[in-house]
């Protein structure tokens, strides 16, 4: 019977899933602090690169194609998530905070100028 580590489900048995969920933790990070900077487009070219580079990197290490592609496209994916957290928080402090802090000009304030 084929365990995990076999079937390439858990990389490096019980310590590589302890591993794993480290660098997902380290890839969200990442994520997040490029939100911070980084442009969209600029951001999603990087993570075409790492999702190429691991699953190169883990398929030339003995890891099946098919589950270097599922291993590269999760961490791909814990990437975008990380991005996309950063950038609700930075809309929440920015947009939503903002509009509590300024009010509204009422409806009938007079304007110098006719309406058309």
């Amino acid at each position: 019977m084929a365990d995990d580590r076999q079937l390439g489900l858990v990389p490096g048995g019980l310590v590589g899933a302890t591993l794993m969920g480290w660098e997902f933790v380290v890839a969200f990070l990442v994520g997040a602090a490029c939100a911070l900077r980084m442009p969209v487009l600029v951001f999603t070219i990087v993570v075409l690169i790492v999702l190429i580079a691991y699953a190169a990197a883990s398929y030339t290490t003995g890891s099946s194609a098919l589950s270097s592609m599922i291993w590269a496209f999760i961490f791909a994916a814990v990437l975008e998530a990380g991005y996309l957290v950063s950038h609700g928080i930075l809309y929440l402090v920015y947009v939503k905070g903002a509009g509590r802090e300024r009010k509204r000009s009422s409806a009938d304030v007079s304007s110098k100028y006719s309406a058309d």
